[in-house]
C-alpha cells in the first residue's frame, strides 16, 4: 500500500529554503521543484531574498557593542529596560521580514487582479528594487553567481528567451572592460519572470543587467538613476520591457555602460 504523501505547501518551501525540513520531506520538495517551474521560481525568489537579507544584516553581528550599552551595566534597571527595547526591536524586525516574505509569495501566487501595485506608476520603482535586490544577492557570490555560465551562452539565451517569451540578446561589454559571467532566471511579476545577466571586469567588479516584462506598458523611456543600499542603478523602459543596470561603479562609468547596453538592444 502506498504511503500517504502530503502535498507540498508554501510553508514547506520556506522551510526547505531555511534548511528546516527532515531528509524525507526535503526529497519530496526537491522532486516538486525539479518538475514544477512555478515552484522552482518561488524557491529561487526565496533564496534571493534570504541572501539579500544576510548580505545586508550579517555585518551587524560583528559590530562592537556600543560604549553606551557597556556603560549601562552599572545601572541594572536601565540595562533591563534597554534589553527589553532591543528585544522588541528584534521582534519587530522578524515580523517585518515575515511580512515581506508573504508579500513576495502573494505576488507570485495570486492573480493579477489581486496585486495592489499593478499600475505602471507603482511597478516601476518595484522593478528597480527587484533589480537592486537581485544584484545584492548574487553579485558577491563566489561559488554560484549564475545558473548558466558564459561557456554555454547560446543555451542560456535560448532558455531565458523561452521562459520570458521574448528573443533575448546578450550585450557585448568588452569595450567597457566587462566580460559575461553568465545569467539566471528570477521571479518578477505573476507570469512575468525576469532575467539577470552578470558581467565582471579584470579587477573583479561585477555589474548585472536585470530585465523583465513590465506589469503594464508605459511611455517612460528616459534613463533614470537610483541608488539603494549602496547599489547604483541606471534603468529605462522600452514600451513594455524594463531594463536595469546595477553595480558599485562611479555614476559616470555606469552611465557609459548603460548607454552601450541601450544601443546594442536597439535603442538608437
Amino acid at each position: 500500500m502506498k504511503a500517504n504523501i502530503q502535498p507540498v505547501t508554501l510553508d514547506d518551501l520556506m522551510a526547505y529554503v531555511d534548511g528546516q525540513l527532515d531528509a524525507q520531506r526535503s526529497k519530496q520538495v526537491e522532486a516538486l521543484v525539479a518538475s514544477d517551474p512555478q515552484a522552482a521560481e518561488r524557491v529561487t525568489g526565496m533564496r534571493a531574498q534570504r541572501q539579500a537579507l544576510r548580505a545586508h544584516y550579517d555585518p551587524v553581528l560583528t559590530e562592537p557593542i556600543p560604549l553606551r550599552l557597556l556603560a549601562s551595566r552599572r545601572h541594572p534597571n536601565a540595562s533591563s529596560s534597554r534589553l527589553a527595547g532591543i528585544a522588541a526591536s528584534v521582534l519587530i524586525g522578524l515580523a517585518l521580514g515575515s511580512a515581506g516574505t508573504w508579500q513576495y509569495l502573494s505576488h507570485t501566487s495570486g492573480s493579477a487582479g489581486n496585486i495592489a501595485l499593478n499600475a505602471s506608476g507603482m511597478d516601476l520603482p518595484r522593478f528597480v528594487h527587484q533589480a537592486a535586490v537581485a544584484h545584492i544577492a548574487f553579485a558577491p557570490d563566489v561559488r554560484r553567481p549564475v545558473e548558466i555560465y558564459s561557456a554555454q551562452e547560446q543555451q542560456l539565451v535560448t532558455w531565458l528567451s523561452k521562459r520570458l517569451g521574448r528573443q533575448l540578446k546578450v550585450p557585448d561589454l568588452a569595450s567597457a572592460g566587462f566580460s559575461l559571467v553568465g545569467g539566471r532566471l528570477l521571479p518578477g511579476e505573476v507570469n512575468k519572470p525576469a532575467a539577470q545577466f552578470m558581467y565582471e571586469n579584470p579587477a573583479g567588479q561585477r555589474i548585472t543587467l536585470y530585465l523583465r516584462n513590465m506589469a503594464q506598458p508605459t511611455p517612460e523611456t528616459a534613463f533614470r538613476f537610483a541608488e539603494e543600499d549602496g547599489v547604483a542603478t541606471f534603468y529605462w523602459v522600452d514600451l513594455d520591457w524594463g531594463y536595469a543596470l546595477s553595480g558599485n561603479l562611479p555614476r559616470a562609468t555606469l552611465l557609459s555602460v548603460a548607454n552601450s547596453v541601450y544601443r546594442q538592444l536597439g535603442g538608437y
